[in-house]
């Protein structure tokens, strides 16, 4: 006979009572109340399930209607396990996680996991998640988009009525040729932004006046038009939403909270990753822009010329104290690395 003392729950409520199980060669069980001795189960044969070992934790013992007696005595409980129990495979888990080296290579192979799940699993998932969502929604996050530039960061151009007028008519072959994706351009003073071009999803674009005014060709201004048309026909601006939303619920479901000092962590490498995927981004519609300069016998220099502009313009700014261009083009690749591309496709 083995015996084994513990804690006996009724199933039916939370009531605890301490408790020794007995159970007898011929595979008989019989549950005792400590103390007075009092029978509370008994079975003929062991029809008991048993909880997997997990380091010193609290063993179960589970009975067919519902009770279970909860046992810290696991060495008793691996003796029963090894005599009654048809299935041994649960004893393998234990041995596993008391031996360091195995610890090492599941947590090796649990990180492993992980930054394959963000570095390619995220981003194809945004994809797909993207591509399929219909037109409504592409509208409502494009018009809550710009709503909320407009009341932050963006005011009312100052552009006189003939430039807008001579740009419009100048992007306006570029915007036929896609009729499908409802581009729009729009005007507006960066302010702190500088010179700078968004793309929202909806396929409205917004050129800022200073970058209007520090472009020397309207070329120029169409090289970055054709860049921005990149961004909503891969869809980037959903893809980025959705990617950092997935980043979140993911790093949620690790640490199991985002209140306090885990909310610091949480952000740091969701930032982090979301700058490498709007590098890749910018330069997957930096190739659709060469493409489609090359197939319409635009020179690419005019990108190139513009960008370099943008870099002097924005590095001698951010030398400036509490300048607020000092972040600029930072989620961008280089613009060295950028413009090569256009350089070579130039020639």
């Amino acid at each position: 006979m083995i015996s084994i003392k513990g804690t006996w729950y009724d199933g039916r409520t939370s009531a605890d009572v301490p408790a020794v199980c007995h159970i007898y060669d011929n595979g008989a069980v019989t549950v005792l109340q400590s103390g007075d001795g009092h029978r509370i189960m008994s079975l003929p044969r062991f029809i008991i399930k048993i909880s997997p070992r997990l380091a010193d934790t609290p063993r179960y013992l589970h009975f067919p209607e519902g009770q279970k007696f909860e046992t810290s005595d696991n060495l008793t409980v691996d003796r029963i396990a090894k005599r009654f129990s048809s299935s041994q495979w649960t004893n393998w888990l234990h041995r596993l996680e008391s031996h360091w080296r195995f610890v090492l290579i599941a947590l090796g192979a649990m990180l492993l996991f992980l930054w394959g799940g963000i570095k390619y699993g995220v981003p194809i998932a945004a994809r797909e998640i993207a591509d399929r969502l219909p037109p409504s929604i592409l509208h409502a996050a494009g018009e809550q988009t710009l709503g909320i530039l407009d009341r932050s960061v963006l005011s009312e151009t100052e552009l006189e009525d003939i430039v807008i007028s001579r740009l419009e008519d100048h992007f306006q072959p570029v915007v036929e040729a896609h009729p499908d994706l409802n581009i729009k351009i729009l005007f507006r003073k960066g302010d702190q932004m500088g010179p700078n071009a968004l793309a929202l999803p909806n396929g409205t674009i917004i050129f800022t006046d200073e970058m209007i005014r520090l472009s020397a060709h309207d070329d120029e201004l169409l090289a970055v038009l054709s860049h921005e048309i990149g961004h909503v026909v891969y869809r980037h601006g959903l893809r980025a939403i959705i990617q950092d939303s997935l980043l979140g619920f993911a790093l949620l479901a690790i640490t199991g909270d985002v209140a306090g000092s885990s909310e610091l962590f949480l952000g740091i490498p969701v930032l982090l990753t979301q700058l490498a995927y709007s590098r890749e981004f910018e330069r997957e519609a930096d190739g659709y822009a060469l493409g489609y300069l090359q197939e319409h016998d635009i020179s690419p220099a005019h990108f190139v010329r513009l960008m370099q502009r943008i870099d002097q313009t924005t590095s001698a700014r951010a030398e400036e104290p509490d300048s607020p261009w000092a972040g600029y083009l930072s989620t961008h690749p280089m613009t060295n690395e950028r413009i090569q591309p256009f350089i070579n496709g130039g020639n």
